[in-house]
């Protein structure tokens, strides 16, 4: 392995040593003057390490070495890599997003970036990773290069996906739950109050659910609540949020939409759900749905009264008739 000489600014071949593979051991911010005066003395040093990648690399983030825990964790060995930018290691949106570049500027006027983001393997397959990227300086704070210590955070990351699906989504239809749905409303709230923006808010119920239900059973009403939240979801803005109230309810919040936007949506969703068909024995079922509206006024205190407005109008577009959508005035 051939590593950078920063105080000589050249490339000369490293020297097998003892080796050193002790947790405290790469820690570059134990080993500066180590790094500053011998950085082929630290790359070997690290070289055994086998679950943290751990290299360095000149002022313009080229990789100078290659050690046992970088190769573990990506697939790609010594040869492939030394010369190559670090921004290689990068998944191919990062690239695209200039992430290495953007760590690599960051360090070099802060001296330490820590990031997450994903990397990729030999092979394309990505995969999370903690990176600690420090600058090396010398004593008259001139950068030398750089020092990366890196490591797969894949399964922490999954882990902590499913505890926040767990605490956030629906189990049955993926939408936010109550509890997250009203938090995010609220957030929204305020952020149309501050910015003086329109905001609406939709409830739907699916008619005749009970119905539904006693006839057909459970799993044929849990698929119609499905394809309700699938047809919201896919005919809804990026800025909508879409929550499970409970049972058959929903609701819909509308950033940045006044009454009548808020109603020419509804109608929308209301059509597209009643064209649906549930397929039983030898036949399909249809449903329909009734929504209420309602929207933010100077006078609107918070979400609880936007709900209890919107579901004023949903019993009315119940006592109506159903398969209807009709807005609260006040």
């Amino acid at each position: 392995m051939n590593v950078m000489n920063w105080k000589a600014g050249k490339v000369y071949p490293m020297t097998r040593g003892e080796p050193r593979t002790e947790a405290g051991d790469f820690d570059p911010g134990r080993h500066e003057a180590l790094l500053r005066t011998d950085p082929g003395g630290y790359a070997e040093m690290v070289r055994t390490v086998t679950a943290f990648g751990i290299y360095l690399m000149d002022r313009e983030g080229r990789i100078q070495s290659w050690n046992q825990g970088a190769e573990n964790l990506t697939g790609f060995g010594e040869r492939e890599m030394l010369g190559q930018h670090f921004s290689a290691l990068f998944a191919e949106q990062a690239q695209r997003e200039g992430q290495a570049l953007r760590n690599l500027d960051f360090a070099a006027n802060n001296r330490h970036c820590r990031d997450e983001h994903r990397r990729r393997r030999l092979g394309g397959e990505e995969f999370y990773a903690l990176s600690t990227l420090d600058a090396v300086r010398d004593d008259a704070g001139e950068i030398l290069g750089f020092v990366e210590v890196f490591h797969d955070i894949s399964e922490q990351k999954e882990r902590e996906e499913r505890l926040y699906l767990r605490a956030t989504r629906d189990p049955l239809t993926g939408v936010f739950n109550r509890g997250h749905f009203n938090e995010t409303a609220q957030q929204e709230i305020e952020r149309a109050r501050r910015f003086a923006e329109p905001l609406s808010l939709a409830m739907l119920d699916i008619d005749h659910f009970k119905k539904i239900n006693d006839t057909h059973g459970h799993e044929v009403g849990d698929t119609a609540i499905i394809g309700l939240a699938r047809t919201c979801s896919n005919n809804l803005r990026k800025i909508d949020l879409l929550g499970r109230l409970g049972g058959e309810e929903f609701a819909i919040l509308l950033p940045r939409a006044n009454k009548q936007a808020a109603l020419e949506m509804a109608q929308r969703l209301r059509l597209l759900i009643a064209a649906q068909r549930i397929p039983l024995q030898g036949q399909e079922l249809s449903y329909t749905v009734s929504i209420g509206i309602s929207t933010l006024l100077p006078t609107t205190r918070d979400l609880a009264e936007l709900l209890r407005h919107a579901d004023a109008a949903l019993y009315q577009a119940k006592r109506e008739g159903r398969n209807r959508a009709i807005a609260w005035f006040e």
